[in-house]
């Protein structure tokens, strides 16, 4: 039972039996790292280095929520296209070793007007069709040893900007702020309709609903923090109350330099902020821990960029001792700061988890 006990410890901010750490990466560093490590068909990564694990309410269940007729009329026939079901449509690229979905059509580029938004083909909560819960599905005793983890429908930056493109949506933001707020309001009707239909439907299982939007950039955020609360915080914080309301808490990927906008988002309902972009412009872990570990808890804070690059085992070592002294023992998740690439090297990922592994137990829960 160690695996729910440890992630809960951690995202409640009390002091765990050992320190969490958690997997992610690419397939083709999946695929390196287990040739490196000569696992055999079926074994996998995370559990060869005993690492805790979110779940997704999907897994349960057997299959996700879908659109059907919506998916069809948006299929392509080339396998290196698709088109979401917001119309955005996106191409496989390659670099590094790694293949990418890419924006390549923003269906809302060309909008003159809110009329034209509202002229969109939205997508609405009534197409969706959610999974039944399978004869004889306990929740509760499945989630027994899992922390169960949701990002499927809060976006309410990321998903506009997609609709409308990136460089059109910042010129919205201060030239146009109704095409802004059109669109963030078409989009949650949508997606918080759907949280709403997941809770109703399966009820308060999900431990941590999450987010996706990035909103800082190497050196600073991508907009003013005036704007994020202008636009995006009060989408946000609907979503946050719902989960709340449901007994789950506010998780949030972000990377980039984003300091002076974790305030907002956490009075919009934050909780677990990831990826801890260390190597970004003012993401100092003693800093982010003093300024802000009475209110979340951290998730990642390994350098990808850097130290798991191009460093040495031993640098990786010493940064993860580092990392644990700084922003531990309560209220941190240890993790690389984003989704392991190819080209980071099997050697700095083994010394990563075995450090963790060495050096995380703790003496009892606070």
């Amino acid at each position: 039972m160690k695996n729910r006990e440890e992630l809960m410890a951690a995202i409640e901010r009390r002091t765990p039996k050992r320190i969490p750490y958690t997997y992610d990466a690419l397939a083709e560093t999946d695929a390196n790292l287990r040739q490196h490590l000569g696992l055999k068909e079926g074994e996998s990564v995370a559990d060869a280095f005993d690492c805790n694990r979110f779940s997704g309410i999907w897994q349960a269940l057997g299959s996700g929520p879908t659109l059907p007729e919506r998916t069809a009329r948006n299929a392509s026939t080339d396998p290196n296209v698709h088109v979401d079901i917001w119309g955005v449509k996106r191409e496989i690229q390659e670099a590094s070793g790694a293949r990418y979905w890419e924006i390549s059509e923003s269906p809302l580029a060309g909008a003159q007007t809110i009329a034209d938004i509202e002229a969109h083909d939205w997508p609405t909560p009534d197409e969706v069709v959610f999974p039944e819960i399978p004869d004889g599905l306990d929740f509760q005793v499945w989630r027994q040893d899992r922390v169960v983890f949701d990002s499927s429908y809060i976006c309410p930056f990321g998903v506009p900007w997609a609709i409308r493109g990136l460089e059109q949506m910042m010129m919205d933001m201060a030239l146009n702020p109704g095409m802004v707020e059109a669109i963030v309001e078409k989009v949650e009707t949508f997606t918080l309709g759907c949280l709403t239909q997941v809770f109703e439907r399966y009820g308060p299982v999900i431990d941590m609903v999450g987010c996706g939007d990035d909103y800082g950039s190497q050196t600073g955020l991508l907009m003013s923090p005036k704007m994020m609360k202008q636009f995006f915080m009060p989408s946000l914080k609907r979503h946050y109350d719902l989960a709340a309301q449901n007994g789950a808490v506010g998780y949030h990927h972000s990377c980039g330099a984003i300091f002076d906008a974790l305030p907002a988002m956490i009075d919009a309902g934050l909780r677990v902020l990831n990826p801890i972009q260390t190597s970004a412009a003012g993401m100092d872990p003693v800093r982010l821990k003093a300024e802000f570990g009475r209110d979340l808890c951290f998730h990642g804070a390994i350098d990808t960029q850097q130290t798991l690059h191009s460093g040495t085992p031993d640098e990786v070592r010493a940064e993860v001792r580092q990392r644990i002294e700084e922003l531990g023992p309560d209220g941190f998740i240890l993790a690389p700061s984003h989704t392991l690439q190819p080209n980071v090297r099997p050697e700095n990922i083994v010394a990563m988890y075995e450090e963790v592994r060495a050096v995380g137990q703790l003496t009892a829960m606070g």
